[in-house]
């Protein structure tokens, strides 16, 4: 019995050597290459990455956008004068270098924001001129040529400078226009919204006209911009500044790139030439009239100082005026300024073009964009803005 069993245990090993030969051959470099194929899948996968398949051999499709883009011209004949007859084919447009075609020329009424300086920070120099007294010849009383009228008594304006300036602007608004009417100091104020009825904005100018001490120039800018966001058609600023600021929340870069993106032509009637006279005046009356102290050494010095911030900010203002195809008006006296800047003002304004023309926009153009307008006709001058922005702010 002891041999049968063993025969059997023999037996038995023999029939499971037999089954292991059944199963499949794998060669060894085959199962090294799957393993390692299943580690750089999971290693993948955990880090995030994915596979990029090849780039396909079609050019990626770049669209390109044609807009109409409008900007304010004037244009003068030989003789200086304002041009009435002008036609798309007297003018060129070249944009960054590039010829554009001009699509229209018209007259649209325009939307018109008024900005009064109404800022004292170093006196009253902009309500009106010094009154000055000539001596009689009959006094036996010796009294001092040009002597100003303060040595005596105080006369009362009745009308501030700046008042009656934008009285006479808004008196002669042509038909058609519409006004709004910002002043500032030391604050910002609205005083007229929209309006093209000149008794609405003439009685706001009589019941909300009001001085201060600070400046807040940039802040007006910012108000201005605003205003004329969402207007169509012809849009143009009038400014009567000295373009000093003391006081304002918006920098300057934030507020002249505000009132650029505009679009408007930018008039500014500026107080440079009117205060210089004035303040000379008082400085010179000091040091020959009034004791030398400590006071009026230090009033001498914040009137020499202001007369320097004037000179410098009017530099800024002419430029403002020029790339926009405003203009810049310096008046030599209030007389010219009360009377005679809102009879320019309205003139230039009257004989203003909206000036339409197609440009391209694609995909990584810069919004700012550089144009020359330049005349086509022998005997044509034009003004016309010099920058703009492709964004919905101008031709819109």
């Amino acid at each position: 019995m002891m041999k049968r069993k063993r025969d059997n245990g023999t037996n038995e090993t023999r029939r499971k050597l037999r089954n292991r030969r059944k199963t499949p051959f794998v060669p060894f470099h085959f199962v090294c290459f799957v393993i390692s194929l299943l580690l750089a899948t999971t290693a993948a996968g955990q880090s995030g990455r994915r596979i990029t398949p090849p780039p396909s051999a079609e050019a990626p499709v770049v669209r390109i956008e044609t807009r109409e883009v409008i900007l304010p011209l004037n244009a003068y004949d030989a003789d200086g004068r304002n041009t009435t007859d002008l036609a798309p084919a007297d003018i060129l447009v070249i944009e960054d270098g590039l010829p554009r075609p001009v699509t229209d020329l018209r007259r649209d009424p325009a939307s018109i924001v008024l900005v009064l300086d109404l800022a004292n920070e170093i006196g009253t120099f902009k309500n009106g001129a010094t009154q000055r007294r000539e001596p009689k010849a009959e006094s036996s009383t010796p009294i001092e040529r040009n002597a100003p009228v303060w040595e005596r008594k105080y006369d009362i304006i009745p009308r501030p400078a700046p008042r009656e300036f934008a009285d006479n602007f808004v008196s002669e608004l042509a038909s058609g226009d519409e006004i709004a009417v910002i002043q500032y100091s030391d604050r910002v104020q609205l005083i007229q919204d929209w309006t093209s009825d000149r008794e609405s904005a003439l009685a706001a100018l009589r019941s909300k006209y009001r001085i201060g001490l600070k400046s807040r120039y940039y802040d007006a800018l910012g108000l201005a911009a605003e205003k004329l966001r969402d207007r169509t058609g012809r849009k143009v600023i009038v400014m009567l500044t000295d373009g000093v600021d003391t006081a304002s929340r918006l920098r300057e870069r934030e507020a002249h790139a505000a009132i650029e993106r505009t679009g408007a032509a930018i008039f500014i009637v500026g107080w440079k030439e009117v205060l210089t006279s004035e303040i000379s005046f008082a400085i010179e009356w000091i040091g020959r009239r009034e004791r030398q102290t400590t006071s009026t050494f230090k009033r001498v010095h914040e009137l020499r100082r202001f007369m320097s911030q004037i000179d410098g900010a009017s530099y800024t203002l002419q430029q403002l005026a020029s790339e926009s195809g405003g203009e810049w008006i310096a008046p030599e006296d209030f007389d010219a300024l009360v009377s005679g800047a809102p009879r320019s003002l309205h003139r230039e304004i009257g004989a203003q073009y909206s000036l339409a023309f197609l440009t391209e926009r694609g995909p990584g153009l810069e919004p700012e964009r550089r144009v020359d307008v330049l005349p086509a006709r022998k005997g044509l001058t034009i003004r016309a803005r010099r920058r703009y922005y492709i964004g919905d702010a101008v031709g819109q």
